[in-house]
């Protein structure tokens, strides 16, 4: 932990932009306007390319872990490049010239503030229920792909048909108070305090307000994750939800054009950097992760969930999967029929496990071993290692169906499952290593699996394992008890539903 004055050293830094906006817009020399369209429409692009590349790489995490509050960065960004694109290809006199660019100055000044407003609104639905709620209703690449055809349909319409455009704005902005001539870009454009009933009327100062609020409320909750994750995208969103909402106060203060006003340029260009550099951060602290880790544990990771790689002793549930006959098989195929087989339920069995939430140890030849409960459960990951047996068992039998249609060979497979306590860490190089389990259990639970050749079933799991389920697996049947080596005392053990399950038999 750092001395205590560095957090709130970070935040004044973070906040400085407010102390240089005060200075500018109390000077008029230093605030005097700079004309450079061309510039700005350099600078608006260049914005937006960085925001699309942080929202494409956030969104294909997002994706690969199906986290949806995730996506809805990914989702922010991606809404603020789109019309942010859109508000400097309306710079006036660049690219819309002559009878467009009347129009063309309000769709800029209007996209600039939707830019931010738009973002602002899926960066603060991110921490409240409206995600989840949002999760049940609308499936993440069907929400994608309607944004998509949103931003598409705003930019035809803003660009091809400003004059259309700007008729809608002039009467939004007229029906809330604004003079009939209000320009949205020149909105405080003098030095005289602003007038709530005049001029531009009430929504700008209401919609600002809201802005920034919701960029406050954004930073506050992902704030709140820093001092326990100190991860390098934790803070980053927060300093960039910060800079945000000071891009706002500056658009909505600076005159047009002026440095004041170019300052919330500068402001949306360091959210995004800063989200785009510890956002590859991440991806490189993610890649050493995911050697090991199933991307859905590796996302509980870097939002700060516990997991010590250095070594503890905890207590889990170990998984060992095996298939049966897998050895005379590659006897009869040549060697790439035999890895083709191998990996097809290999890989079937590994879905389960890390679809469950396990962690993936090891391949074993023709098995696997998995760890689950790593991350804190209360049942210590039985409930977990058991449906992924049942998971196992339901697509191992499908997989069999589909190969005997074709006329392909088939195999079985053996679970073993037992939760008692172990040595959790990462051992082997520091280039080159595995997070993995070592002690009794881990031994107990292989002998769980080579038990289901003898009892003649699917899976078998201890009492250990059994008494944590609470009913949540399904019924078990019990197999009575075997001798495991190393043990004095006999196991019970029992098998998952049905004694001698179909993919068993």
């Amino acid at each position: 932990m750092g001395p205590p004055w560095r957090p709130l050293a970070a935040l004044l830094a973070v906040l400085a932009p407010l102390a240089v906006l005060d200075w500018l817009l109390g000077d008029p020399i230093a605030n005097r306007p700079w004309t450079i369209p061309i510039e700005h429409l350099v600078v608006t692009t260049n914005v937006a390319l960085i925001a699309m590349l942080v929202a494409v790489l956030v969104a294909r995490s997002a994706l690969q872990v199906r986290h949806y509050p995730t996506l809805l960065i990914a989702l922010g960004f991606l809404s603020m490049a789109g019309i942010f694109t859109v508000h400097g290809l309306s710079t006036p006199g660049v690219i819309q010239r002559d009878g467009r660019a009347d129009d063309a100055a309000l769709v800029a000044g209007l996209s600039a503030e939707l830019a931010l407003w738009t973002a602002a609104l899926f960066f603060a639905v991110r921490y409240t229920p409206a995600a989840g709620w949002l999760e049940r209703r609308l499936p993440p690449r069907v929400l994608l792909g309607g944004l998509l055809a949103t931003l598409g349909l705003y930019a035809i319409v803003a660009l091809v048909w400003p004059s259309a455009f700007g008729g809608v704005a002039r009467w939004m902005l007229v029906s809330a108070g604004a003079s009939y001539s209000y320009d949205p870009s020149r909105y405080g454009y003098s030095y005289q305090a602003p007038d709530l009933f005049g001029g531009a009327g009430w929504l700008p100062y209401v919609l600002a307000t809201a802005v920034v609020l919701l960029y406050g409320f954004a930073a506050y909750r992902q704030g709140r994750g820093v001092p326990r994750t100190r991860l390098p995208l934790q803070g980053a969103l927060t300093a960039a939800y910060l800079f945000l909402a000071q891009a706002q106060i500056s658009q909505f203060l600076g005159p047009a054009w002026t440095p004041s006003w170019w300052e919330y340029h500068v402001l949306m260009a360091m959210a995004t950097i800063v989200a785009l550099g510890a956002l590859f951060l991440e991806l490189d602290r993610r890649r050493g992760l995911e050697r090991f880790l199933p991307p859905t544990v590796v996302e509980r990771v870097i939002r700060g969930d516990r997991l010590r790689l250095e070594g503890e002793r905890q207590t889990v549930t170990i998984l060992f999967a095996d298939l049966r006959g897998s050895t005379a098989l590659a006897e009869r195929l040549r060697p790439e029929e035999a890895v083709a087989v191998l990996n097809a339920y290999l890989r079937t069995m590994a879905r389960c496990v890390l679809d469950a939430g396990g962690i993936l140890d090891k391949f074993l030849g023709d098995g696997l071993m998995a760890i689950f409960g790593a991350m804190g459960d209360g049942t210590h990951g039985a409930v977990a290692a058991t449906r992924a047996a049942l998971a196992i068992r339901e697509r191992v039998a499908a997989l069999n169906a589909e190969r005997a249609v074709r006329g392909e060979p088939v195999v079985r497979v053996g679970v073993g499952i037992h939760t008692g306590d172990v040595v959790l860490g990462a051992v082997g190089l520091p280039e080159r290593s595995d997070y993995t389990a070592i002690g009794d259990t881990v031994n107990t639970a292989s002998r769980m699996e080579s038990l289901t050749k003898e009892f003649g079933v699917d899976s078998v799991l201890s009492d250990a394992t059994a008494g944590r389920l609470d009913g949540h697996a399904g019924p078990l049947a019990p197999l009575g008890e075997a001798t495991v080596r190393g043990r004095a005392a006999k196991v019970v053990v029992f098998t998952l539903g049905d004694p001698a399950p179909k993919s068993a038999r």
